[in-house]
C-alpha cells in the first residue's frame, strides 16, 4: 500500500499511467511523498552531519549526527552564532567540535531553503587526548583571529569554549562608571550580553582575584550561596558542580576573567584552559586595539570632512565630495561655506597637491586656517595672501590651488559673486537660458612663492543661474575607450549645459553621473564640486 501521508502543502498525485510512472512521465519515486518521520529517519541514517536552514536564517531540520556533534543545532533556533556560523556565509564554513575541524558545504534546495552538509575537515585519526587538545587550540586561534570586531571576538570566545571546555562560558570585563560587562554562552542556549555592578565579582569565589590581576593561573571556584548568578547561569539553571576562573591578561588588556562552569569535574583540563584563555586574551587585546584605532581614525576623519552646507536666503547650495582612496573618507580636495553676519557669504573650494592622508592633513589645516583668518579678513584676494604666508611658514612642502569667493545680494535681487583664484581651474556659470560661461581668474599656486599674484573676477547671477566650482580631479579624470583620455573642460561644460533647468542638487549629481560613465569604474583623483544657484 502506498503511504499517502505527506508534508503540509505538498499534494500527493493520485492518477497512474503505465506501471512505475505517472501520466506525465515523471518517475513514481519523484511524485510520492512520505511523512516527516520517514525523512528524519533517512537523514539520521546518513554518515554526514546535515542541517537545513530556511530563508529567515532558522534551523528547520537537523540530522542525528549533527545534533550529536553540535547540541545547539536544533529546529527553531537561529543558525547565526551557533557552531561557528555567522549568518552571512556564501560558501563553505569551518567550525570545530571536540578539537576536530569540520567543514560545512551549502546546497540550495529551493528559493527558501539551504542544506548544510558537514564532514571532518581532516582525516579521522585514532583518538589522542593531547592531539585533540592541540587541534582544538589551533582551530580556536584561527577562529578567534578571524575578526577584529570586539563584539564578534567576545562571542567567539564564549562559543568556542562550549562544550569542549565547559557547559557554560562567561567573560567578565571592566565597563564604564565602575560597572563590569559580561558575555555568556550556555550549551543549548544563546549568546547573551549585559552589564552589572562590581558586587557581582563576589558571587563566585576567586573571580575578584582573577579579575583584578592578582592571580596568574586558572583557579577553582564555586558560587557563593545567595549571590546573584544571572550573569553566569541561564534562568532556572541549577548551580554547576564545577567552576574554573581564569585571568584574561595580555598587552593592552588590564583586567578581565574567563569563567567556565561544568556539571562534572574537569581538573585535568587546567592546562588547556590556561592556553585557551591566553589565546582568547590575545585576540581580545588585538580587537580592543583595533577598535580604539578605528574610533580615533573615525574621529580624525570626521574632523576633516566638509561641514554641512548652510541655508542662505536666496541661494541654493550643493556639493559633491569623493576621495581618490576608497579606504578612507577624506582626501586633498576640500570646500567650505561661511555665512557672515553682514549678509555676505564667504565660500571656497581647493585642492592640495596629492591625495590620501597626507594631503587630507594639509587640507584640514588650510580649512582651519581660513576659518580663523576670515574673522579678520573676508576680501578674497587678501585672504589668499594671508593663507599663502601661513602655508609657507609650515613645515609641509605641499602646495594647494584654491578659489575663494564672496557673494552678496544686490537690490535687484540678483547675486554678485567676486572670485579670487590661486592657480585653480576656472569656475563655470550655467545661465538659466542654457548658456555656459567660464569665469577666467588667473593666479599662482598657493604656498609656493613668497610674493604671489592672485587674480580676481566678478559675475552676477540672476534667478536660475548656477555657478559651479570644481577640482582638477573632474577635468583630469581619465577614461574613454582606452582609459587614457582626460574628461577635459569641454566635456565638463557640455555636462553642465545639458543640466539646464535643474536645481543645484540635481545638477551636481548629473555632472557626477557623467563623470562616472566616463571613468567606467577606473581609479580617479580626489573629486569635489561646489555649486551655488540664485533663486
Amino acid at each position: 500500500m502506498v503511504d499517502r501521508h505527506s508534508a503540509p502543502g505538498i499534494p500527493v498525485p493520485t492518477r497512474s499511467g503505465p506501471t512505475g510512472t505517472r501520466l506525465d512521465g515523471i518517475p513514481l519515486s519523484r511524485q510520492e511523498t512520505v511523512g516527516a518521520a520517514v525523512w528524519q529517519a533517512l537523514l539520521d541514517a546518513a554518515d554526514k552531519a546535515v542541517l537545513v536552514q530556511d530563508g529567515r536564517g532558522q534551523v528547520r531540520v537537523v540530522s542525528r549526527r549533527a545534533a550529536e556533534l553540535f547540541p545547539d543545532l536544533r529546529p527553531g533556533v537561529e543558525l547565526a552564532g551557533v557552531a561557528g556560523f555567522t549568518g552571512s556565509e556564501q560558501g563553505e564554513v569551518d567550525t570545530t567540535c571536540q578539537g576536530v575541524p569540520w567543514r560545512w558545504t551549502p546546497t540550495r534546495l529551493d528559493a527558501d531553503h539551504v542544506a548544510w552538509h558537514g564532514d571532518p575537515a581532516e582525516p579521522e585519526e585514532p583518538w589522542c587526548e593531547k592531539c585533540a587538545q592541540a587541534r582544538f587550540l589551533a582551530n580556536s586561534s584561527r577562529l578567534l583571529g578571524s575578526s577584529l570586531r570586539r563584539d564578534q571576538t567576545l562571542r567567539s570566545i564564549v562559543q568556542l569554549a562550549v562544550p569542549t571546555l565547559g557547559d557554560c562560558c562567561a567573560v567578565v570585563l571592566p565597563a564604564k562608571r565602575g560597572r563590569v560587562e559580561w558575555w555568556r554562552y550556555t550549551r543549548g542556549g544563546d549568546t547573551e550580553h549585559g552589564r552589572m555592578g562590581q558586587h557581582a565579582l563576589r558571587s563566585v569565589t576567586a573571580l575578584a582575584e582573577a579579575f583584578s590581576g592578582s592571580a596568574t593561573k586558572p583557579m577553582p571556584g564555586h558560587p557563593v550561596a545567595g549571590a546573584r548568578l544571572d550573569w553566569l547561569l541561564a534562568g532556572g539553571s541549577a548551580a554547576p558542580d564545577n567552576v574554573v576562573v581564569v585571568p584574561l591578561r595580555h598587552e593592552g588588556l588590564d583586567a578581565g576573567a574567563l569563567v567556565l562552569a561544568n556539571n562534572d569535574s574537569r581538573d585535568e583540563q587546567f592546562e588547556i584552559v590556561r592556553d585557551y584563555a591566553s589565546r582568547a586574551a590575545a585576540a581580545l587585546s588585538s580587537a580592543h586595539s583595533y577598535s580604539e584605532q578605528a574610533r580615533a581614525t573615525e574621529a580624525l576623519e570626521s574632523s576633516l570632512l566638509p561641514t554641512p552646507l548652510p541655508e542662505v536666503p536666496g541661494v541654493v547650495w550643493s556639493a559633491c565630495y569623493r576621495p581618490a582612496q576608497s579606504t578612507i573618507r577624506v582626501g586633498g580636495d576640500f570646500y567650505d561655506v561661511y555665512p557672515e553676519s553682514d549678509g555676505r557669504v564667504l565660500f571656497l573650494l581647493g585642492d592640495v597637491c596629492g591625495n590620501g592622508v597626507e594631503a587630507a592633513t594639509l587640507a584640514g589645516r588650510i580649512r582651519h586656517t581660513v576659518e580663523a583668518l576670515r574673522l579678520v579678513e573676508t576680501e578674497p584676494t587678501k585672504l589668499l595672501h594671508l593663507l599663502n604666508k601661513a602655508i609657507l611658514t609650515s613645515a609641509d612642502n605641499r602646495f594647494a590651488t584654491l578659489v575663494v569667493g564672496v557673494l552678496e545680494r544686490l537690490e535687484s535681487g540678483s547675486l554678485r559673486v567676486r572670485l579670487a583664484s590661486g592657480g585653480h581651474p576656472s569656475p563655470v556659470v550655467l545661465r538659466a537660458s542654457g548658456a555656459v560661461e567660464e569665469i577666467t581668474v588667473p593666479g599662482t599656486l598657493v604656498g609656493v612663492l613668497p610674493d604671489p599674484h592672485f587674480g580676481e573676477a566678478s559675475v552676477t547671477l540672476s534667478a536660475g543661474d548656477v555657478c559651479m566650482l570644481y577640482s582638477d580631479g573632474v577635468t583630469e579624470a581619465r577614461g574613454g575607450n582606452d582609459g587614457r583620455e582626460q574628461f577635459g573642460a569641454h566635456r565638463l561644460n557640455e555636462a553642465v549645459g545639458s543640466g539646464v533647468g535643474m536645481p543645484a542638487g540635481d545638477l551636481t549629481r548629473h555632472v557626477e553621473h557623467r563623470l562616472d560613465d566616463w571613468l567606467a569604474g577606473r581609479d580617479h583623483d580626489d573629486v569635489a564640486l561646489l555649486a551655488l544657484q540664485a533663486v
